[in-house]
């Protein structure tokens, strides 16, 4: 009678582990790596199964997930961490290692604007989604420190704020970050600034989130129909030397479509389609960035930069009712073909194989997170739950082996 009790509960068991969506794998991969602190002060989430760091976009990113799939639990810990790691003046450094303590600032002072926003967005769908004020003191103190980053330009004739890079220069690169306000950070901060005013009358940030949306809108370059990257604060010279995926589809998923409706789009993302379309390794997916007038020096697939690439096109259908393709290829089938990146782990590769040191092949938490918001339709820059974009790729369908 024991044996067979045994044996209904393995095949229970067994059953579970077949029935379980591919979003149920993801978020099963995002909750085995979180590491608890030391003193119970909340968790860390490994970025790299071989990697002693949790990079805190990639913590803002699974807080999201968490959120969305309504495990308030897992959710509040990496939120507790970022708080327990808050540096007095509301910042946080790129990166900490797995027990807390992080490479910086001995190794530069690595604080970098645009992951700091994605903390206060998490935070904004935590408050959002559990109604509650839990971490609204972290929020506050987070955008408070964004707000002292804002620096006065002259762009295009218009007097504006735009978020410096970084507070200071990095030694160890070739660009001055405390003279960099990239087009990507500042989207990660209207949206975050835009949202919290959205959630809470105090304090209030419409300033800022007028000053910013107006940033954004003057890199948009209405003879080529596209973004810049951003631009040298002290200057005002834009940078028109490079081209970056995140800059068109990012811009897409946090403008709302009353801003973008008189912007060309349909160009940005034939751009995007031109110049980054990449088939790689069996993978069709997008990579990151290219000089503006020569070939890549290496090409891959990006998994993060193909998913938002793919939710922006989703989204650009439900704006306009009007299909929208990639090298012919529709949105499913760039999705279903990025889903090949699986590792054996569950996750999703960061990238395809290349030589450029700052994209790794593992299973990574970026990865992963950004397919659980293309399989769910979710548009991490939007709280609103109402707004999904695309419909699940099949239900309950197993996310293919590699």
């Amino acid at each position: 009678m024991l044996g067979k009790l045994f044996s209904l509960i393995g095949l229970w068991a067994f059953s579970f582990v077949v029935m379980a969506t591919p979003q149920e794998q993801l978020l099963e991969n995002l909750k085995s790596r979180m590491k608890m602190l030391p003193n119970n002060k909340g968790e860390l989430i490994q970025s790299y199964p071989s990697s002693t760091q949790s990079y805190i976009y990639d913590q803002a990113l699974a807080i999201i997930a968490f959120t969305k799939a309504d495990d308030r639990f897992s959710a509040q810990s990496l939120l507790r961490a970022m708080e327990t790691l808050q540096i007095q003046d509301g910042s946080l450094y790129f990166s900490y290692y797995l027990n807390g303590e992080s490479p910086y600032p001995i190794e530069g002072d690595k604080r970098y604007a645009g992951a700091i926003a994605w903390l206060s967005i998490a935070a904004n769908h935590y408050q959002s989604k559990f109604k509650t004020d839990e971490f609204l003191d972290f929020n506050i103190k987070v955008l408070t420190y964004l707000s002292g980053q804002l620096q006065k330009v002259d762009i295009k004739g218009l007097h504006t704020l735009a978020l410096k890079f970084g507070p200071t220069d990095i030694k160890s690169t070739a660009w001055r970050e405390d003279l960099t306000a990239a087009l990507e950070h500042n989207l990660d901060a209207y949206a975050a600034f835009r949202d919290f005013n959205q959630l809470n009358t105090k304090p209030n940030w419409k300033k800022e989130t007028v000053m910013l949306k107006g940033f954004i809108l003057s890199l948009w370059d209405r003879e080529r129909s596209h973004f810049w990257s951003g631009m040298n604060v002290a200057t005002g010279e834009i940078n028109k030397s490079e081209l970056y995926l995140d800059n068109q589809s990012w811009s897409f998923l946090a403008l709302d479509s009353g801003t973008i409706k008189d912007l060309n789009f349909k160009e940005a993302f034939d751009l995007n389609c031109e110049s980054f379309y990449v088939e790689h390794e069996g993978i069709t997916g997008f990579m990151d960035s290219k000089p503006t007038r020569q070939p890549a020096s290496t090409q891959f697939v990006w998994s993060e930069g193909s998913l938002g690439q793919i939710l922006a096109m989703a989204k650009y259908e439900k704006t306009y009712a009007t299909p929208i393709r990639c090298q012919q290829k529709k949105t499913g089938d760039l999705l279903k073909s990025v889903m090949k990146m699986k590792k054996a782990d569950g996750g999703i590769a960061y990238a395809t194989t290349t030589s450029n040191k700052d994209f790794s092949t593992a299973s990574s938490v970026a990865g992963t997170a950004w397919m659980y918001f293309a399989l769910n339709g979710i548009n991490p820059f939007e709280l609103d739950e109402r707004r999904r974009l695309i419909k699940l790729v099949e239900s309950g369908a197993k996310i293919p082996d590699l």
